[in-house]
Formats: structure tokens, C-alpha cells, sequence
């Protein structure tokens, strides 16, 4: 009965896989169904022609059929985690969807962000833990009034950074394909699964991204992140992720937001207006934008691999981490910071309007 049941979870696997492809095709009449297209502009958006924000989507949609018929299958051996990433992660990206459709505040995806966390802990209680797992070190015990306020902290910080990094093809979603790769990895069970199913997902729809068919958009850089976080905090948990190998995980663009929050407030710039002084910008003005990309994943897929698989060398991967990031970030241009488009500020703004008012037209036609 479990081999029948493995079965049936590998097809309805496949048929997700098909209907992100599908999805993935007919990006385009989607996004302009929805009305979720981002035009480019002469400034940051540097995109040549007008292209769908349907990445989340080919990610989340297939994702969530293939979760709802594993519930119906009772092939998950976590049900409750099941539940808590079917409507919670799914539920965050909705607000991406949203903010995708027609521009939403800040503080309002902040604020869902955290009411989704709070759903997720209260249908899944084993997502609470009393003590923090190391691989280096032994464990620390940590209250509950800590830690709940430490993950919230956590989950606003990371799924921020990770739509702050979703500026070139390839980056966000190359680093899903490598999280979830790390997840399969070092978890087992309803984790490792969702991770799986992930992984060939985000692959799907890598492939089109890289071809500059689709973007992720704020549903797939808000809802995916989520869900990798929650699975983080299952594996770590679980007590097959220690702390510091899910920090090597997401180190650079957590890094990267916490130095643009740095530098932005410098300059007196609202730290949610967007610029190009990324660290996968500064990869691309020194490299080009083949090299860049590659450089990128590559130092992340290398050390996030390496820490999965050995956790005592974690704290050496971060140390390695730490100086190609600061690095590349600080030397390779020191006036690079000053002299970032920001996009309040461009100077061809009115040519700018033209741009976005023909593409827009085009899009209706």
C-alpha cells in the first residue's frame, strides 16, 4: 500500500511539473490576464520588452494541488506541516499577487507576513522549539516569549531580503533550486518531499526566467521564501539542520538587505526604493551578467552544499562567505554606492513614462 501510495505522489509530481510548464508557456496571456506584466523602463528596469510576473505562480499553483492530493493521500508523515505550508505559504503569496496586481504597502505585507507566521505555528505546535540546535556548539536553551519574536523577526528579514534580490534572471530562483537541493539533502520525510517538489518546480521555471520569458514576481518572492523558511524551521527542528548551515543558506542576500538598509538610510533613501547597487549588480558591472550570475550561485551553492553535507564546517564556509561578500560588495567599486540609480530619482523619468505608456499599450492590443 505505501509503494501504491509513492506511486500516485510520483504522478501527481509529474502532472505539477506539467502545469508549471504550462503555466511557464503561456506566461504572457497569463500576465496580461492578470495584469501582473512589469514594464521597463531607462533606469533600473532594464528589461526590453514588457514580461509577466508569473513565476510564482508556475511555482505556488502546482505546488499546492500536488500538497492537497498528498493530504487526500495521506502520504505526508506531517500532516500538520503539509497543512501550514498549503495555507500559509500559499496564502503569502497572495499578498505578493496582490502586490503584483496593484501596489500595496510595506507595512501591509509586513503585517500579513506576521499573521501568516502566527497560522503556521498554531497548525503545526512542533515548528516550536525550546532550544537552539548547533552543529558546532552544544544547545541553547531558549524561552518561548524569545523565540516566537526571534522567528518573526527572522521571517520579515529574510522574505524581504529575498524580493530585494530578485533584480536579475536567475538569482532568486537559482537560489531555490540550491535551497531546496540543501533541504533534500539534510531532512527526510515530509521536508525532504516538499523540498523535492520544489526543486523540480523551481527548475521548470529557472529555465524560462534565464531565458527572460517570465519574473518571479512579489508572489514567488514573498510566497516560495516564506515556505523555505518554514521548512528551515522544521528541519532545524527536527535537528537535521543545525543553525549555523541555514545561515550559510541564505547568508548573502540576507547580508546584502542588511547593507542596503545600511547604505540607503546613508544617503537619506527610503530603504524600499529600489537601486542598483545590489551584490548581484556590482557581480554583473564587473563580470558581465553570465559571469556575475554564475559567480553568485556558484559561491552560494558551493557553501551551502558543503555545510549540508559536513556541519562542522559551517562557521568556515560563513568566514569564506563573509569575505567574498564584503569583498566584492565594497572593492570592486568604491563609488559604485554613490553613483546607484535609484528609482525616485531618475533622470529620464519623462522618457521613462513614455516607455512604460507604450508598452502597457502594446500589452492591451
Amino acid at each position: 500500500m505505501l509503494g501504491e501510495l509513492k506511486d500516485v505522489s510520483g504522478i501527481v509530481l509529474f502532472l505539477a511539473v506539467l502545469i508549471s510548464a504550462g503555466i511557464c508557456l503561456n506566461a504572457r496571456a497569463i500576465g496580461r490576464f492578470f495584469h501582473v506584466m512589469d514594464h521597463p523602463d531607462t533606469g533600473r528596469k532594464r528589461h526590453r520588452v514588457s514580461t509577466p510576473l508569473v513565476g510564482g505562480i508556475a511555482i505556488l499553483v502546482p505546488l499546492l494541488l500536488w500538497l492537497i492530493a498528498g493530504l487526500i493521500l495521506h502520504s505526508f508523515n506531517d500532516g500538520p506541516l503539509a497543512i501550514s505550508i498549503a495555507l500559509c505559504g500559499i496564502g503569502m503569496g497572495l499578498v505578493g499577487f496582490a502586490d503584483d496586481q496593484s501596489s500595496t504597502s510595506p507595512l501591509s505585507r509586513m503585517l500579513s507576513l506576521l499573521v501568516f507566521l502566527a497560522a503556521a505555528f498554531v497548525i503545526d505546535r512542533q515548528l516550536i522549539i525550546h532550544q537552539l540546535n548547533w552543529g558546532s556548539f552544544g544547545q541553547t536553551a531558549v524561552s518561548l516569549w524569545i523565540y516566537l519574536p526571534l522567528m518573526a523577526v527572522t521571517a520579515v528579514g529574510l522574505v524581504n531580503a529575498i524580493n530585494m534580490a530578485d533584480g536579475q534572471n536567475g538569482v532568486v530562483v537559482g537560489q531555490f533550486v540550491i535551497w531546496s537541493f540543501c533541504l533534500v539533502l539534510v531532512s527526510a520525510g515530509t521536508v525532504q518531499a516538499i523540498a523535492a517538489a520544489l526543486l523540480v518546480l523551481s527548475l521548470v521555471v529557472l529555465g524560462f526566467n534565464l531565458a527572460g520569458k517570465l519574473f518571479l514576481g512579489d508572489c514567488g518572492t514573498y510566497g516560495v521564501p516564506f515556505i523555505f523558511g518554514i521548512l528551515a524551521a522544521a528541519a532545524h527542528a527536527k535537528g537535521v539542520a543545525p543553525l549555523e548551515v541555514i545561515v550559510v543558506w541564505f547568508f548573502i542576500p540576507v547580508a546584502d538587505c542588511v547593507r542596503l538598509l545600511f547604505t540607503r538610510s546613508l544617503r537619506k533613501v527610503s530603504p524600499f526604493v529600489g537601486d542598483r547597487d545590489h551584490f548581484h549588480h556590482r557581480l554583473e558591472d564587473k563580470m558581465g551578467q553570465h559571469g556575475g550570475l554564475a559567480c553568485y550561485l556558484g559561491a552560494g551553492a558551493i557553501s551551502s552544499v558543503v555545510a549540508s553535507l559536513e556541519p562542522r564546517f559551517a562557521l568556515v564556509c560563513l568566514i569564506v562567505l563573509t569575505s567574498f561578500y564584503f569583498s566584492f560588495a565594497f572593492l570592486t567599486d568604491s563609488a559604485h554606492g554613490a553613483k546607484a540609480e535609484v528609482a525616485g530619482d531618475d533622470p529620464n523619468r519623462e522618457q521613462s513614462a513614455q516607455i512604460i505608456a507604450l508598452n502597457r499599450e502594446a500589452d492591451r492590443a
